[in-house]
Parts: structure tokens; C-alpha cells; sequence
């Protein structure tokens, strides 16, 4: 059964996952987000290689998401909830996500409702002759069509019994098989469609998809991509026999939606949702009203409400909150609009201001004052509550900044290979002109480093780190100059986000908290002193070898002076001699004259008749037997030519 909660790959377009990475990338960013491949271009496991080159193609402003297959992970991640497609605009295209099964308060397996059309997109798609994405397509906008009629905007649940949705498979085989077997009624089709104009091949396709389609791509589809497939040169035969497999399947489907009816009618499922420690639940779901303001969800605990409410007749679905790195995924309210918690929206927002418009790279210091006030004069949205709420996605937030910048933004640089170090960051704060607006921005650069390093997700700290880490240390300094977004962020949990954040409640109900952090700090410069010491001890060691192999070449090189100190001189000996004979008028040849020889190694005499010699095979030069032997002791050539002497 699992195997139909997998989308099919002809179903997967590159089309959609860009559609759902935009929203994931800042807002300033988004227009650096190169279309992942060419528009016709499959999606085949190949999703890491594309995203990577859009990366490329970006001039570095997409550094901050790390590599394109940690990009990836934490789009998977972000895009992972409930009628997603409604989220990201993708109506006109096949469902992309796979289900998502959550445990009840009883330990049951439930899906949301919505998930119940992907299911039955997974199965036809599978059971198609042909798997193309204009199948699964046009299978997933007759479902969409379904889906709004018969669901609207609410998000409820159904339990995921495995056994029910094997018996619709088999109902659905057995239903296309019947209608694939019927040659006469297709012919019969071929003759009405052969004679059809384009416009009328257009309502022939909104029949099949139903006129309830009325999500706001249908003028899309119809102009578009059915313009596009009509022109395309496909014989009428071809085409026919495409629409009629369409309709065939729209009838299947129409067949199995309407015998399962239940699976669809109103039920009593509430999600309870799940943020650490934290469970509550949304006051407009459990009790069926509209909230105070329109764009802010409040919500209840499940203590209060099991102390104060009855509660009979409902199922408590759980629902975990999710985030992906930079962004949470979003969540669906009762009224089809989508939020997130207020906590990840004030970060979100302050990504937006640190990363994506770089305010704070850019104010004129003496505008600072100004500028943070009017944020924390958000504190309208941004109130201190102890109980979570959510916040509607699409609230805009004052960001226009033109008339307190005077100078351009710089961008963080590139961490070196080997990694960044505490100085490093702080050299970027200074070069980045954030001391400049925060003065005292490097005093939380190393717990923030401590923090970053715990954190990173490589053996090295890298660009993304450093992102971080600047991000952490703007944060820092903002939230101490804002004492009321201080106590919002402590009422809603946030504090364990900002790294090394002074907060006196949070110091007041643990006050082991700041100690731990100043043990973190001393612990890790003590491990960056270890390996300074480390190093230094390595460079030393090597250095020592370095020298002890120039003293023995300096060894070997004073002996070979020596030798070349006896060589000279007894040449010197030998030319004076020579010139002594000249000048005497005696003109014997030095060879027959009856001259001592002299051993090189002991400088004395060789005795003629000496036996106890040994003479070199290349120079002929004669020693003592006992001096050569001495001499093999050390050395291995002729002390007077350099060649090799004999060993006896």
C-alpha cells in the first residue's frame, strides 16, 4: 500500500519544484533562483544537479543555503504539509508531495483528507498504459476540481486503513480493464472528435476535468497548455485516443469518489499541534469560530481545554511543527488561509531585514534609533503572550528602508578552505560595517562562534556558517536595544534560537543557563588552544628534522673539504717539485723518478716494497690497508677521486 503514497516520477515536474523553492528563498533573493533544467526537461532524480547549477548561475546570493543538496533536503522539508498545491500555485499540475501520515491521541494512522485525491492520482497514474505527466496532469486537475468541491478550505482527517484503499486499487483495475475493452464505443468517439474545432476539443476537455474547476489557473491550462497540445502537429486519432483515456479515467474516478463518500463527509478531528514541550491547539478549529483578528490564530493548551471544555466525540490528530533551516512550513487554517507560528515569522522577518534587504550593513547610524523603533512599535503583532499563536503569511510588515540608508551593502565573503575562526568572524563583522551600526557587535562573536560550530553540519565551518554567524550577532544586538521583542520572544520560547542571548527571565527560572554558556565558551577556546598547541608542536618536530639533516649534510661536506684540503696540498707539493727538477735540468718523467708516495688518509709515506696497501681502481691512487679500512668505516668513496675503493 506504501507504494501508493509515492508520487510516480512521471508525475514530478521541475516546473513545481521551483514553484515551491521560491517561497523558501528571501524575497530579495528570489529573482537569483534560476528555472531548475529547460522548460521540457524531466524531473528524474536529477533535482541535486540542477539546483546546483541554478546556484552557480546566482553571483553568490544563494550562499547563504549551503549546498544544493542541503537546499533540497530543506525544501522537501518546507513543502511537506497538506494541500500544498493551493499553497504554491501549482493547479495546473500534478500533485507533488508525498502523503503525510500522522498518529493520533489513540496511536491510529490518519491522512488528511486532501491527501485521499493524491492517493487516487498515484494509483491511475501507475495504471496507465502510457505514464506521461499530460496523464497524471489531467488526472490531478479532474481531482483538484473534487477536491474544492467537496472539501473547500478545511482541513480534516481520515484514518489510513491500509485494507480500504487496497480494495479501491482493485476496483479501479477492474473498472479500467472493463473500459479499455470497448473498440466500438471508441471508434464511435473518434468520429465525433475527428470533426471537432479546436474550441470544441476545449469544452470537450472542461466535460472531462468538470466545470467546478475553478481554481485561478484554468484560463492557464486551457490557453496554454491545451493551446499548446492542440498546435503541436498529433494526428486526431493520436489526440482522440488521448481524450478518451481521459475520459475513461474520469469516470473511474468519478465512480470510486461517489461509493466512497465517506471518506469525504465532515468529521470531528482536531489537530493538536506539537512544538517541543509545548501542545496546543487552535481556539477558531476546536470551537468553530472566527478568530478576533483576521490575522491571528489564537490557540488554547490541552490543558486548559481538558480542565474548562468537553471534549467528547473528538479525535486529537498530532501534528508536529516543522521547519526547514531558514523558513517553517506553513500550516492551513480553518479558513483555507495559510500561517505559521509568531515566533518563526518575527525570525523570518528579521532574516528578510539582515540577509535579503541588508538594512543593517547600510543605516546611517544616527537613523539606528529610528528604525528600531518603529519595529518595536510591532508589538501589536508581536505581543507578549505566554500561550503560542500563528500569524497569517501574507500580514506585510513595514520594510521600506530607502530614505535611512547612505551606503551601498557589502556582502559576506567566502570562509577559507580550512574554515573560520573567531577573529575571522569578527574581521567580517568589521568589513560587513556592522560595528559601525552596532558597536559592540564582536563582543557576542564567540559564543555565537561556540554555537555555530556545534551546530555546523561539515568538519569545517563554511560560507553558510558565517551566514549564520553574522545573522546571530545582528540578532543579538537588536534584540538588547528592543526590551519589549525581548520579552515576546521569551513568552513564545524563542530565546534557545538567538545564540548566547542574555535573557534575565530565562537566567531567573534556570540559573544554571549562563554558567553552562560560559563553560561552553571556555571549554571550546580551551579545545582551539589545544590545537593551536598541537600545531606548534607538529612545526617544531619538523623544523628538528629539517636541522638534523643539514647537519649531517654539513658533515659530509666538511669531510669532503678535508679530502679536497690533502688534494690540493699534495698537488701543491707535487708542482713544486716538478718545477724544482725544471729548474735543476733534469728533465725525468715524474713516473720514473724514485719519489715517496704518500697515503691521503694518514698523510705519511708508503714505504717501496709496502705490501699492506690498497689502491684505487680509478685514480690508481695507493693507501694504507689499514687507513682505507678506517676510512670504509665512515665513508664509501676515494678520498682522492670520489670513486669507489675496494673493501680489501
Amino acid at each position: 500500500m506504501s507504494k501508493f503514497l509515492e508520487i510516480p516520477k512521471s508525475a514530478l515536474t521541475l516546473t513545481c519544484l521551483h514553484k515551491e523553492a521560491q517561497p523558501y528563498i528571501l524575497q530579495e533573493l528570489r529573482p537569483s533562483l534560476a528555472p531548475f533544467g529547460g522548460p521540457n526537461e524531466k524531473r528524474d532524480g536529477n533535482e541535486e544537479e540542477l539546483i546546483q547549477i541554478s546556484i552557480d548561475k546566482s553571483n553568490g546570493n544563494l550562499r547563504m543555503y549551503g549546498s544544493a543538496q542541503e537546499l533540497l533536503e530543506n525544501i522537501n522539508i518546507y513543502k511537506n504539509f497538506p494541500v500544498n498545491n493551493k499553497f504554491f500555485g501549482t493547479f495546473a499540475e500534478p500533485y507533488q508531495t508525498r502523503p503525510r501520515i500522522f498518529t493520533s491521541s489513540k496511536n491510529e494512522q490518519y491522512i488528511a483528507k486532501s491527501d485521499v485525491f493524491v492517493i487516487l492520482q498515484n494509483m491511475i497514474v501507475e495504471l496507465g498504459i502510457q505514464k506521461s505527466a499530460e496523464l497524471a496532469t489531467v488526472v490531478a486537475c479532474y481531482l483538484k476540481s473534487n477536491q474544492q468541491a467537496k472539501l473547500g478550505n478545511s482541513i480534516q482527517f481520515v484514518k489510513f486503513d491500509e485494507k480500504r484503499f487496497e480494495e479501491i486499487e482493485k476496483e479501479i483495475k477492474s473498472d479500467v480493464s472493463r473500459r479499455q475493452h470497448s473498440p466500438g464505443e471508441f471508434q464511435q468517439f473518434l468520429g465525433q472528435f475527428s470533426s471537432f474545432s479546436k474550441p470544441s476539443i476545449f469544452e470537450v476537455f472542461q466535460r472531462i476535468i468538470q466545470r467546478e474547476f475553478e481554481f485561478p489557473a484554468n484560463q492557464y491550462f486551457y490557453e496554454e497548455y491545451l493551446e499548446r497540445y492542440v498546435s503541436s502537429g498529433a494526428s486526431k486519432e493520436t489526440m482522440a485516443k488521448c481524450f478518451y483515456t481521459y475520459n475513461q479515467f474520469s469516470y473511474v474516478l468519478y465512480s470510486i469518489i461517489h461509493q466512497n463518500l465517506d471518506l469525504f463527509m465532515p468529521s470531528r478531528t482536531v489537530r493538536v499541534f506539537e512544538d517541543g514541550d509545548q501542545k496546543f491547539l487552535m481556539k477558531s478549529e476546536i470551537f468553530n469560530t472566527k478568530p478576533q483578528k483576521s490575522h491571528v490564530l489564537e490557540t488554547i493548551t490541552m490543558e486548559e481545554l481538558f480542565k474548562n471544555h468537553e471534549t467528547h466525540n473528538i479525535e486529537f490528530i498530532r501534528y508536529p511543527i516543522t521547519r526547514a533551516k531558514h523558513k517553517a512550513t506553513p500550516v492551513q487554517g480553518p479558513s483555507g488561509k495559510f500561517y505559521i507560528l509568531a515566533i518563526d515569522f518575527f525570525f523570518e522577518y528579521l532574516r528578510e531585514l539582515i540577509h535579503g534587504i541588508k538594512v543593517f550593513r547600510q543605516i546611517n547610524p544616527a537613523n539606528l534609533s529610528n528604525f528600531l523603533q518603529k519595529i518595536n512599535g510591532l508589538d501589536g503583532i508581536f505581543y507578549e503572550t505566554e500561550t503560542p499563536y500563528f500569524l497569517e503569511l501574507n500580514v506585510a510588515l513595514e520594510a521600506n528602508v530607502g530614505f535611512i540608508v547612505n551606503r551601498p551593502a557589502k556582502d559576506v565573503r567566502n570562509a577559507k578552505k580550512d574554515g573560520f575562526t573567531v577573529q575571522n568572524l569578527k574581521n567580517e563583522l568589521a568589513h560587513l560595517g556592522l560595528t559601525t551600526t552596532f558597536p559592540d557587535i564582536q563582543n557576542y562573536a564567540e559564543v555565537v562562534y561556540s554555537e555555530v560550530d556545534r551546530r555546523k553540519k561539515k568538519n569545517i565551518l563554511r560560507t553558510c556558517d558565517l551566514f549564520d554567524a553574522v545573522e546571530q550577532c545582528q540578532l543579538n544586538c537588536i534584540l538588547e536595544r528592543l526590551p519589549k521583542l525581548k520579552k515576546f520572544v521569551h513568552s513564545q520560547k524563542g530565546c534557545y534560537r538567538v545564540y548566547g542571548l542574555k535573557c534575565e527571565d530565562c537566567n531567573a527560572e534556570n540559573p544554571e543557563t549562563q554558567e553552562n554558556q560560559k563553560l561552553s565558551i571556555l571549554e571550546k577556546e580551551l579545545a582551539d588552544l589545544k590545537i593551536a598547541h598541537q600545531k606548534i608542536l607538529e612545526e617544531n618536530q619538523h623544523k628538528s628534522l629539517e636541522i638534523q639533516e643539514l647537519q649531517q649534510k654539513n658533515l659530509r661536506l666538511s669531510v669532503k673539504n678535508e679530502t679536497n684540503e690533502v688534494k690540493m696540498k699534495h698537488l701543491s707539493q707535487k708542482l713544486a717539485q716538478t718545477k724544482l727538477s725544471i729548474d735543476d735540468g733534469n728533465y725525468s718523467n715524474a713516473c720514473t723518478s724514485q719519489q715517496k708516495i704518500q697515503c691521503l688518509i694518514c698523510e705519511k709515506s708508503i714505504e717501496s716494497g709496502e705490501d699492506q696497501i690498497i689502491r684505487c681502481p680509478l685514480c690508481k691512487r695507493r693507501f694504507h690497508s689499514k687507513c682505507a679500512i678506517n676510512w670504509l668505516k665512515e665513508h664509501q668513496q676515494c678520498p682522492a677521486c670520489n670513486g669507489e675503493l675496494p673493501k680489501q
